[in-house]
């Protein structure tokens, strides 16, 4: 499939993203050595959509939330990847229009310049080699969202009601017709709440500082250990006591501690666990 397909489906236009294949039906797995599982699974290989009782019931949701550093990022895209899911990292959409915020010096008390802001901006997914590309209005900021300054403003500015009810709005557009992975902060408690499974990801403060130590490393940036500790429980702090969508567990959600965990193992009791409901429900 080519990238400007993958793009079509994948797309997000803030205040008018197209919907989603509108019936479903028979689909058929991508080839084997395809790079665009990762976004599309097999929802995005399909074939003759109509009328197939087979497809009937419609696949879950899989809401994944937690904080910065939980793991929620590359838990959900191998868990998609498994069960042939579309992955949605929600959190490189809030970063994407922080970097166009930081970008336009808007100040961020001028709610009604944000919301025009908005209007005029378009982030979409595009597979890459290694993994998803963030492209902003057409430009591939898929490392600069990443920054120590995106990351310091990226709470504040998903806070805002008008960037909250952008995402949101476009977020329960891409997963109304289930068959995705979303990871967040809210997806299992304002996103979809109502989600079939819904997991909460959690570790320990240490481990989180030496996960995005290593996340920067990787990306050719370094930070102190120290800074990086002020900066996640700064975050934290912002993200649970926001007014709009604040971070907590869903009370229906399993909580899962990755402090000791493998990728391996905390992809393996997800996909596992994402299996056992829908064999329990017959989907």
């Amino acid at each position: 499939m080519r990238a400007a397909e993958i793009s079509a489906w994948v797309s997000l236009r803030i205040g008018d993203l197209a919907s989603v294949a509108g019936c479903k039906g028979e689909y058929s797995d991508p080839p084997g050595d395809s790079q665009n599982v990762a976004i599309l699974g097999r929802l995005g290989y399909i074939n003759n959509l109509c009328g197939n009782d087979r497809l009937a019931r419609r696949r879950p949701v899989v809401a994944i939330d937690g904080p910065a550093g939980s793991g929620k990022t590359t838990t959900a895209k191998l868990v998609a990847e498994r069960l042939g899911f579309i992955h949605l990292d929600t959190g490189a959409m809030y970063r994407a229009v922080t970097l166009k915020v930081l970008r336009s010096g808007i100040d961020l008390s001028d709610l009604e310049e944000i919301t025009g802001l908005l209007e005029s901006t378009r982030v979409s997914l595009e597979a890459g080699e290694q993994r998803a590309r963030i492209l902003l209005d057409g430009e591939d900021v898929t490392a600069e969202i990443r920054s120590p300054e995106v990351t310091r403003l990226v709470s504040r500015v998903s806070s805002l009601r008008p960037v909250r009810e952008a995402m949101v709005r476009e977020q329960r557009r891409m997963g109304r017709d289930g068959g995705i992975v979303l990871e967040g902060r809210d997806i299992g408690t304002v996103v979809f709440p109502d989600a079939e499974v819904k997991i909460f990801l959690s570790a320990d403060l240490d481990e989180r500082v030496r996960r995005r130590l290593a996340e920067l490393s990787t990306q050719g940036m370094s930070a102190s250990a120290g800074e990086l500790r002020r900066e996640i429980q700064e975050r934290d702090r912002m993200d649970s006591t926001r007014e709009q969508s604040p971070l907590r567990r869903a009370t229906d959600a399993i909580e899962l501690d990755t402090s000791r965990l493998s990728v391996e193992e905390q992809v393996q009791l997800v996909t596992e666990h994402v299996r056992a409901m829908i064999k329990e429900e017959g989907q």
